[in-house]
């Protein structure tokens, strides 16, 4: 069995392949991405159809066999089915008339190798039908097995039809560790990616957390700052020796690839720097506010911390900043001898249980303060007490503080 007839069995998959090929034979594919991950082992989150079907036919279709469809992209060729909740975008075949460098204006056709021509990489352009057959025109399939990432034509001038193709690029070049790229697609690169500057932020700051979400993005950036791209384009982001200590930390406490961490790796852990990334491109709220905390580093962490303070650090911290901030500061420790210490500091967090503060609201109105903000000022002054003094496990202690501080408040 190959690796993408996984794919085909899946029930929303089969339905919409039935729904064409009842229609009109050997009209709709599997493409792109969904093929290569899968060929790649690798999870697959969007499945993408094309068929040699017009938009009109395609939302007609749709909605004869009551399938609720959005049509927003449908001037481009897009329709998106949506199937137990599940999205699945339709692009009938198509080719470019005219490019501006992010845009094209495209004309349909039925032709699945003009389809294919368009695209960027060899092996995005890899169609597989309901029968399980493949369709590869530029030996995409050989390109995945040798790590090659190839484009379809001249690369200069398909980056220049789209020049968010440059990130693109880099994104499925980090999928491969030891390939380099050829010193000529170097100088392509070096003389187009100002024109990035086109390219949405949103855009550019997908590619770019793709990029540093992958096991091993180091080498594909390491090209991207000897063209220039990261300096230019990210904010002035400069990969160096704690970016690469960052990645084998990774490895040997087995964390999943952090992007945020990563990010502020190479932005050097810099609150001014960290404002201006947020303001420049569209984090989320959650992605924001991790980034902030991890350019504020605290300076109470250390290597050589007592397990009475780290206990102390997780519960005001919470265990993944912790491990966050963990990994930051034994990226920037020159002394390996400080490892074992950093490692017994992150495996500590894995096992820790938070533990209960045993006072509340009412504990303090029975002391006779009113209902209000003075309530909560007094649970975090004997909270904190509780916290330095390791978490006394005595309910009389933590009463007789709270007396103290409401006798002190009165």
């Amino acid at each position: 069995m190959n690796n993408y007839s996984s794919l085909i069995s899946i029930e929303e998959v089969s339905q919409i392949f039935k729904i064409f090929e009842g229609f009109q034979k050997n009209c709709i594919f599997l493409v792109g991405g969904c093929i290569r991950d899968s060929i790649l082992q690798k999870d697959v989150t969007d499945i993408d159809f094309a068929t040699s079907l017009s938009p009109d036919e395609t939302t007609n279709l749709l909605d004869q066999n009551n399938i609720q469809f959005v049509d927003v992209g449908k001037k481009y060729g897009t329709v998106t089915a949506i199937i137990n909740q599940k999205k699945f975008e339709i692009t009938s075949f198509r080719k470019d008339i005219s490019t501006d460098g992010r845009h094209a204006t495209v004309t349909f056709t039925n032709d699945m190798k003009e389809d294919a021509q368009r695209r960027d990489f060899t092996f995005n352009a890899l169609y597989v039908d309901s029968n399980g057959k493949i369709f590869d025109f530029y030996n995409g399939q050989e390109d995945l097995k040798n790590g090659n990432v190839i484009f379809i034509g001249d690369p200069n001038e398909r980056i220049k039809e789209d020049y968010l193709r440059i990130l693109r690029y880099f994104r499925f070049f980090a999928l491969f560790e030891n390939n380099d790229i050829d010193p000529d697609l170097q100088k392509v690169f070096t003389a187009n990616h100002a024109h990035l500057s086109k390219i949405s932020n949103e855009r550019k700051w997908f590619e770019f957390k793709e990029i540093l979400k992958l096991k091993t993005p180091h080498n594909s950036l390491h090209m991207m700052e000897s063209v220039g791209i990261l300096k230019t384009h990210f904010e002035g982001a400069l990969l160096d020796e704690n970016f690469k200590n960052l990645i084998e930390i990774e490895s040997r406490v087995g964390a999943s690839p952090n992007p945020i961490i990563r990010l502020s790796i190479l932005i050097g852990s810099s609150l001014e720097k960290a404002n201006h990334f947020i303001n420049a491109f569209p984090l989320s709220k959650a992605d924001s506010t991790v980034l902030l905390k991890l350019s504020s580093l605290n300076k109470k962490i250390v290597s050589y911390l007592s397990m009475r303070e780290v206990r102390y650090l997780l519960y005001k911290l919470g265990k993944s900043e912790f491990q966050n901030q963990i990994i930051i500061n034994w990226s920037r420790d020159t002394q390996n001898k400080n490892e074992v210490n950093w490692r017994s500091l992150y495996e500590v967090a894995n096992n820790w249980t938070k533990p209960n503060f045993e006072i509340s609201s009412k504990d303090v109105i029975n002391m006779g303060i009113e209902q209000g903000p003075m309530v909560g000022r007094i649970m975090s002054e004997v909270e904190d007490w509780w916290a330095e003094n390791d978490f006394i496990d005595d309910k009389f202690s933590l009463i007789e503080r709270l007396k103290a501080i409401v006798q002190a408040q009165k």
